[in-house]
Parts: structure tokens; sequence; C-alpha cells
């Protein structure tokens, strides 16, 4: 999907095949799961979605805080135009910016949470601690990645998956070589940055990597 040589109708076939992923095979339940506990923390919070592709997930995310009486406002950022266009389409909820992930194009401190969804396994350890950086110096609060999990059962499973959903060939193609590229735990924790809690594993054959800052005190400590 980030060929830029992909035909537009091709691309969105794609995005669509991948949001029909996310909902039908716990993708949406597993960002929720670890990023609205930290969303939750104040009643308005700033998010900024790194890789959003369409935004499908992060739109997901601003939903379930505003049933639970917070607003999420989100920023999505994607290198690719044609992914936001189309999120914009599908009716996704956010602002939107092309940018490149490892020059984010914000202020220090200028979202409460910076945070990615299965975008992590497309770059290698030295360029995902660049990412990793920018984003904690975007985040005030701090960052949070959700990826895919290394995993034998999962790339045995994927192509029946992939019948089953009915995808279209670059969806596929993209799902099989996303899967092979997953880190496991272990690599995770060699490229996570100093002070970062532990990965953790996470259904399905997904892992949370959460990097929390920790905030000066109100009462005005230096």
């Amino acid at each position: 999907m980030d060929d830029p040589e992909l035909p537009l109708a091709e691309t969105e076939r794609a995005l669509s095949d991948l949001e029909r992923v996310n909902r039908w095979l716990f993708g949406l339940a597993a960002f929720r799961r670890v990023v609205l506990p930290l969303a939750l923390g104040a009643e308005r919070t700033r998010v900024v979605d790194v890789g959003t592709g369409s935004g499908q997930v992060a739109a997901d995310l601003a939903r379930a805080a505003r049933r639970r009486g917070v607003e999420v406002r989100v920023v999505g950022v994607d290198r690719k135009l044609s992914h936001l266009v189309f999120g914009r389409r599908r009716g996704h909820d956010q602002l939107r910016v092309v940018a490149s992930a490892d020059a984010l194009p914000f202020a220090d401190g200028a979202a409460d949470w910076v945070v990615s969804n299965l975008f992590f396994h497309h770059f290698g350890g030295a360029a995902n601690r660049r990412i990793v950086g920018e984003m904690t110096r975007v985040g005030r609060r701090g960052a949070a990645v959700v990826d895919l999990r290394r995993s034998r059962l999962a790339a045995a499973l994927f192509g029946l998956a992939a019948r089953l959903l009915r995808l279209g060939p670059v969806a596929a193609d993209d799902g099989r070589i996303s899967v092979l590229q997953s880190w496991s735990v272990a690599d995770v924790s060699r490229w996570r940055p100093p002070g970062a809690d532990r990965p953790k594993r996470l259904f399905p054959f997904r892992f949370a990597l959460v990097l929390e800052r920790q905030l000066r005190r109100e009462r005005g400590e230096r």
C-alpha cells in the first residue's frame, strides 16, 4: 500500500480491506485496550496517530472515549495523501497532516499522546528508535505503540483469514509481508528506549509498548 506507483483504485481497495481486517480480526479492540485507558486521564485529550492510514483505528478510539465523557481530538499523520483523502471520504473524524514519522512537524509536547498501530513492523530497529524518539518528543504525556507480534500460528492462519475476508491481492500480499516482518517481544525489548515499560503481549498476535512520561508535579517542581 505504500508503493508510490500503486494505482489509486488499488490503494483504496487495499485500505478498505484493511478496515475490514481491523473490524473482524479484533484489531480495533486490541488498540482500544491499550490506548483508551491512557486517553481517559483528562476531559479532553489531544492524540497524534502516526501512520494513520485511513484513520479508522483512531476514529474508533475517539468514539469509545466520547461514550465515556472524554473528548479525544485526533491528528492523523501519514506520508501518503491518498490514504488521508480516503479516510476523509469514509467520514473518519480527524485533522490530517502529510508528514514523515521520523520528522513530525509539531512542537515539543504539542499533543498529550502520540500513538501508532500496525506501523513499526515496516522498519528496522534503528528506524524505530528514531520514530519513538519523535513520538516521545511530541507526546507531553507519552507514546504508545501497538503492532504485530511474531507468531508461527499467525503466519499459518493468515492465508485462511485472507480468503475468508476476500482480501484483494494488494492487501493480501501486504498482510503476508507484515506477518513475516513482525517483531518478537524480545526484539522490541532491544530497540525500546531506556525507561520504557517492557512490551506486553496482546491478543491476537500483537504487542504493546507504552512510554509514559513522568510529568512534573503541579506544585511547581523544577
